[in-house]
């Protein structure tokens, strides 16, 4: 394969190369308008405001997911930010199956909590919800509103099953998508409606499990009332299913979904995950980290379509050209359904529908995956990580890359973590450079070059990255990047937020055989 080197070397040439570790530098990029609709994107510098939306995360009483707020800001100038805090009290699951006169759930929504805090240049600040006076209740959502267009906003969520940081939605939606979830024995799901608008949103709920579709009467015409948080305890709902895939849409309004899932008892691996659903189907999704694990790892492809089969190829990338080529797992997803890959086997044995794709790809050679649609029927996908005993490693779930973009921003607090970065292009490399911005500081990596159809992992420890950091990895070609977020007892795989102004359709090429 002709690999095309002089466009990068060119860019390469503008760059300015830093040390093996980290230096300071001053040089500050910017966004300009947003071009795609997804869950979580960063605006422009010169957008007159942003808005964030922090939907799952507990307050007080319930005490399992304690909801944190992380606000970054990646300029040089100083911004404020509105925070509204909408809390409720727990639910008290009804009228599951709809077959009595009660209303699905008795929630006692609380009265908003407003405060403004000041977010300095180049640093991240970090707010508790519970420590906000006047905040009550047990699950509580934040509505973040800025003066400033480019902030990062993700939220952490702390319990005694573990911790769990992701990107908070700047978007609402009529339709949100998750591929994987779980009831399974010692787990809790609970999916999070937010409405922050004046007006009802009426809402369909369609859970598929076991092969079979369940559309809840509780669950048809459920009206979210305006300006209020809806916790619904999916494990009430849909019982001891292995894997559970929800799609939510929209009669009338428009909100925002984020799925909870907690694992944890004496014999279940114990985990705390929450990540925003995807509010659009696609036809190709990327997984550039977080498949050689020492958890049991699975994707999850779902395919909501009500009448159309959905062809799927699972494609393993190699990061060693000595390997040779590797055939895809075709997979067939029936309508309303989906179908889950093995990469890791379960010795203890399992579903025997589950497709197993251990032995495509020798143990130890490091691999990405891209899941592609190849009859052009739109899906969803996510990966799943069970853990199997406790260390570095938390279950979760975490959904595929979607779209590619030459700018990417993630908050880190602790000084550990890595990322994987995959190039898409068949036919050209990419130059990358990793900034931290910390405490009014910018610090720059080296230049970082990644071939085409490839991927690398940073270890961000090694490169010395401060503490309660931005990081903004600037590309010269579209790439699609994923990130773990580690501590000594804890840490997941997720998304990054990419920059509105350069996000791009995802394209990776088919395999050939040699």
């Amino acid at each position: 394969m002709k690999v095309t080197r002089w466009p990068a070397i060119f860019v390469f040439t503008l760059l300015i190369s830093a040390s093996l570790i980290i230096q300071p530098n001053n040089e500050v990029a910017s966004n300009t308008v947003l071009q795609k609709n997804q869950p979580s994107l960063v605006g422009d510098l010169k957008n007159l405001s942003s808005t964030w939306y922090c939907v799952a995360g507990s307050v007080g009483g319930a005490g399992l997911a304690n909801h944190e707020v992380l606000i970054g800001n990646p300029s040089d100038v100083k911004s404020s930010v509105l925070i509204s805090i909408v809390s409720v009290l727990a639910p008290n699951q009804q009228d599951l199956n709809g077959e009595s006169e009660g209303t699905l759930l008795d929630v006692l929504q609380l009265p908003v909590v407003q405060k403004e805090f000041p977010v300095p240049p180049r640093a991240v600040t970090s707010v508790k919800l519970s420590e906000i006076a006047g905040v009550t209740g047990e699950y509580a959502s934040a509505l973040i509103q800025s003066n400033l267009g480019n902030l990062i906003v993700e939220h952490r969520l702390t319990g005694p099953l573990g911790s769990a940081q992701s990107a908070c939605a700047s978007t609402t939606s009529p339709e949100w998508n998750f591929a994987a979830g779980t009831t399974r024995l010692g787990t809790r799901e609970m999916i999070f409606l937010f409405n922050p608008y004046p007006d009802s949103a009426v809402l369909d709920i369609t859970f598929s499990a076991d092969g079979r579709t369940r559309r809840p009467d509780s669950f048809n015409g459920l009206v979210v009332p305006p300006q209020s948080l809806l916790p619904i305890d999916v494990t009430s709902v849909v019982t001891l299913a292995e894997t559970i895939s929800t799609q939510i849409i929209a009669r009338t309004g428009r909100i925002v979904a984020e799925r909870l899932v907690m694992f944890g008892d004496e014999i279940a691996p114990k985990g705390l995950d929450a990540e925003i659903g995807s509010p659009s189907l696609n036809d190709l999704w990327m997984f550039p980290g977080g498949m050689e694990s020492e958890a049991l790892v699975s994707l999850t492809v779902f395919n909501p379509s009500e009448t159309e089969v959905a062809d799927v190829d699972v494609e393993i990338i190699p990061d060693v050209s000595d390997v040779g080529y590797i055939e895809p797992i075709s997979v067939s997803v029936p309508a309303a359904s989906s179908r889950v890959v093995n990469f890791v086997l379960d010795q203890k044995g399992g579903d025997p529908s589950l497709i197993d794709a251990s032995t495509r790809i020798a143990k130890g050679v490091p691999y990405w995956v891209v899941v592609r649609s190849t009859n052009g029927v739109p899906i969803a996908s996510e990966r799943v990580l069970i853990a199997s005993s406790e260390g570095n490693l938390s279950s979760g779930y975490s959904p595929g890359v979607s779209v590619s973009g030459e700018e990417h921003y993630l908050i880190l607090q602790e000084p550990s973590g890595k990322v994987a970065i995959a190039n898409p292009a068949s036919d050209r490399l990419t130059l990358l450079q990793i900034e931290a911005l910390s405490d009014g500081d910018i610090f720059s990596s080296q230049v970082i070059e990644v071939s085409a159809k490839s991927r690398k992992i940073i270890n961000l420890q090694q490169l010395g990255v401060p503490q309660n950091s931005v990081l903004r990895i600037i590309s010269t070609e579209p790439v699609g990047i994923e990130r773990f977020i580690g501590t000594e007892n804890s840490g997941d795989w997720g998304n990054v937020s990419p920059a509105a102004s350069n996000v791009s359709g995802l394209y990776v090429s088919p395999p050939e055989f040699d």
